[in-house]
């Protein structure tokens, strides 16, 4: 506690040391569009929301979303120091942020709980809720259209009446990891399906010949051979073996620019990324009990 209000009141301190030197801007003049050209730069990721007052005298906050959560932080009104962390009333001994915080997070369940209705219908939508817990609020809706059909690994039932569509990088741990969860729910059911769509991300460093040789290659079969190749060399940590298995052809090249594009434009930026049945969009690796219970409020 007493590192956190040291490291405010320096921050405020040095803010407060620059008011008049540069131009202090009334609230009303802040605006998101403003802010964010400011941040975003230096951030990155960041979508500032809404600006408005705080108790303290020259400080705004400043609500942004980032990965798929609206958190509050604060700029002074030079628009030159923003902050993050908590502000804490000494006075009354409460933290103003984390009561902020959670009353962003309740205004976003309820926001997304109003999108799902209109897609799933009421029911559907508090069942996925009680479901999905705390992750309920990292869910996103996306138009299905969009989604690219070509060049997709499939698994499971190509006839199966559900489709879950997973955004994986060959060389991701976590989609290492859910490649054998995915594999449990096709053991016990029939019904689903698994589309793979490749989206190697910048820092693997193999991730982008494994997704090419895979997209090169004609027979589905060699395709899940290759990526399951990928994914056990991930498990093993054995780099060497990833090396091996890379390839390079136009074809995989134009495909992994339109799987990038689409990632960019949904607000997908990690792996592995769920798209379920709907256009409903969970980021991260689930069990395959969370699978199927998400599915069994779908279907």
């Amino acid at each position: 506690m007493k590192k956190i209000v040291l490291s405010l009141v320096v921050m405020l301190t040095v803010g407060f040391s620059a008011f008049s030197a540069e131009k202090c801007l009334p609230v009303e003049q802040v605006t998101p569009e403003k802010v964010n050209s400011i941040i975003s730069p230096v951030l990155g990721g960041v979508k500032v929301i809404k600006v408005s007052k705080t108790p303290i005298k020259n400080i705004y906050e400043v609500v942004v979303e980032t990965r798929g959560k609206v958190v509050p932080a604060y700029i002074d009104c030079t628009l030159r120091y923003f902050i993050t962390g908590n502000v804490i009333d000494l006075k009354e001994r409460r933290s103003l942020t984390i009561e902020r915080a959670k009353q962003l997070a309740k205004e976003a369940e309820k926001k997304k709980l109003e999108e799902l209705k209109k897609v799933i219908g009421e029911k559907k939508a508090r069942e996925l809720k009680n479901v999905l817990g705390e992750r309920f609020n990292d869910i996103k809706i996306i138009n299905p259209d969009q989604i690219p059909k070509k060049h997709l690994v499939t698994y499971g039932n190509p006839d199966a009446k559900l489709t879950v569509y997973v955004v994986t990088d060959p060389e991701c741990p976590y989609c290492a990891r859910f490649d054998t969860e995915m594999k449990k729910v096709l053991k016990k059911r029939k019904d689903v399906k698994f589309e793979i769509i490749l989206y190697p991300l910048p820092f693997h460093r193999h991730a982008g010949k494994i997704s090419q040789k895979i997209i090169c290659e004609k027979s589905a079969e060699e395709k899940r051979k290759i990526l399951e190749k990928s994914f056990e060399a991930v498990r093993e940590n054995r780099t060497d073996k990833l090396e091996k298995l890379g390839g390079e052809c136009e074809e995989g090249q134009k495909a992994l620019e339109e799987h990038m594009m689409f990632g960019a434009k949904s607000g997908i930026s990690g792996t592995p990324t769920l798209i379920f049945p709907h256009g409903i969009v969970i980021s991260g690796w689930m069990t395959a009990d969370q699978i199927n219970r998400v599915l069994d409020v779908l279907k």
